[in-house]
């Protein structure tokens, strides 16, 4: 049976004191921005057996809709992962910060570009690294329903070996209404050096807009 580290239940516990009380927050506008907040799991699952992880983020964040920056959002994850070395199952834990920001370009009433940028720190027992992310893509919506596709070049600024990765990431949301959303996202991750596959995961998030 799957067991989180004691970080998973802090994030969970956070993100329900803010979700408890949305009234107060109906009608609020930081900095001309609607808060939002985001619950994210990722399931990860290494190439060719080398084992897997659970990870969970809390996305706290601001959305803007005419301005230069669209999104900007702050990243809390922890992470547990189970690798398998010379058949021994070994564990590890890592927590990562990171600020995030996005620009939409509408092309028309359904179809829109986007591009993201990404910078964080991860800590871990086994090491600490910078590091840094660009997501490309295109995004689909038609009423309450989207679909996205977009590619994800990951890397290193402090030159830490083994996490440059090129990432394919594809799937359907689906608006509930103004004020929640759920997205559901697939990837497939390569070694940037390499070009071996690297991980496949599967990923659910909800998101509240105040």
């Amino acid at each position: 049976m799957t067991t989180f580290p004691p970080f998973f239940f802090k994030l969970l516990l956070t993100s329900q004191a803010l979700l408890l009380c949305p009234i107060a927050w109906a009608d609020a506008d930081l900095w001309g921005g609607k808060p939002t907040l985001g619950l994210e799991y990722e399931h990860q699952k290494m190439a060719f057996g080398a084992g897997h992880s659970n990870a969970l983020t809390l996305v706290p964040g601001l959305r803007f809709k005419n301005a230069f920056i669209n999104k900007v959002d702050f990243l809390i994850e922890g992470e547990r992962e189970n690798e398998v070395v010379d058949g021994v199952n070994e564990k590890a834990r890592a927590k990562k910060l990171a600020l995030r920001l996005k620009k939409n370009f509408e092309l028309n009433d359904t179809w829109e570009l986007f591009v993201r940028g990404l910078v964080g720190r991860e800590f871990s027992t086994g090491e600490n690294f910078n590091y840094s992310y660009i997501d490309t893509g295109i995004h689909y919506e038609r009423g309450a329903f989207g679909f996205m596709v977009g590619l994800r070049f990951q890397r290193t600024l402090d030159g830490t070996a083994g996490h440059d990765r090129n990432k394919i990431r594809l799937g359907p949301s689906y608006e509930i209404d103004a004020h929640h959303e759920i997205e559901f996202r697939f990837i497939r991750a390569w070694d940037a050096q390499t070009r071996k596959r690297d991980s496949d995961a599967l990923i659910a998030e909800y998101t509240y807009t105040f």
